[in-house]
């Protein structure tokens, strides 16, 4: 079993690389016949900075790459919290949609939101959990990712009302009276929206170490957690912690365009143009006490 695991396009993000993605789908991914799954590991499009229906309309030609390559092997989509609504997605006897959308609850680490976004394979001695990684960032939440994927939109409106309006939808009287009696207002939700859609490059930086050894933390037993969210591709020291980088400019890594290469003979990171990246292996990713 060899494995090609990505993340973090945000296809409908003007700095998205979508020509050198859709250049590794065809020669990376298409055409070669050792690669048996592909697992897009979230955020491959961004619903809070595009509207749904826009980004993958605009993007159709790229996800028929993807239906090509499923005629082949195996894609797996694992929502991340740019492309959260994903997990609305769920096939039935009515409703097929060309992926398949992982929904399989994969458990969590204390302190951590509890992944039901997750994907696990294994084959050979080898387990393989993957999941985005917003589950270790603590400035992340469910509500507020699905909030920003409603209120996205080309047209024009208050973001401010909009937000608060997804935001608070689900809420019964009494929790939202509450709320406004703690006085946590619209501008409370703006400014944490406004904050989230920052890049991580910035809203990061003061952070990145501790969402890290959140992934660190949140292996247990001989599994091997691969995750994205980031944008800084690395392996452990120990490779049981792997992150796949992005597809984004601009973002504050010294690396993008990459992704990584699950093989029996473990682990390694490649980026578009350059190769095998093997300058990010680190060897503090340790569990804490």
């Amino acid at each position: 079993m060899v494995i090609v695991a990505t993340s973090d396009v945000h296809l409908g993000y003007e700095n998205a690389e979508k020509a050198a993605f859709d250049c590794f789908l065809d020669t990376v991914v298409r055409d070669d016949p050792t690669v048996t799954h592909l697992v897009l590991i979230g955020d491959i499009v961004d619903m809070w900075r595009r509207d749904a229906s826009g980004v993958f309309l605009e993007n159709r030609d790229t996800f028929n790459r993807l239906i090509e390559i499923q005629k082949r092997i195996p894609v797996h989509y694992v929502a991340g919290n740019h492309d959260f609504h994903g997990n609305k997605l769920k096939n039935s006897q009515k409703t097929r949609y060309p992926f398949d959308f992982v929904h399989e609850d994969c458990g969590g680490a204390a302190g951590f939101l509890v992944a039901h976004d997750c994907l696990r394979l294994g084959e050979e001695g080898r387990n393989y959990r993957f999941v985005h990684g917003h589950q270790f960032d603590a400035e992340q939440s469910e509500v507020m990712s699905e909030a920003l994927c409603r209120v996205m939109s080309d047209g024009a409106g208050d973001f401010e009302s909009g937000l608060w309006a997804a935001y608070t939808r689900d809420w019964g009287e009494l929790k939202y009276f509450f709320s406004v009696l703690f006085l946590f207002t619209k501008r409370n939700v703006r400014k944490t929206g406004e904050r989230l859609l920052s890049g991580p490059g910035s809203r990061l930086k003061d952070t990145l170490d501790s969402v890290e050894q959140g992934a660190c933390n949140a292996v247990t037993g001989d599994e091997i957690l691969v995750f994205g969210h980031t944008h800084h591709p690395f392996i452990s020291g120990k490779k049981n912690v792997i992150n796949t980088g992005s597809w984004v400019t601009g973002e504050g890594s010294s690396y993008h365009n990459t992704w990584v290469r699950l093989e029996p003979a473990g682990p390694r990171v490649f980026a578009l143009d350059i190769g095998e990246i093997t300058d990010r292996i680190r060897k503090d990713c340790k569990k804490a006490p």
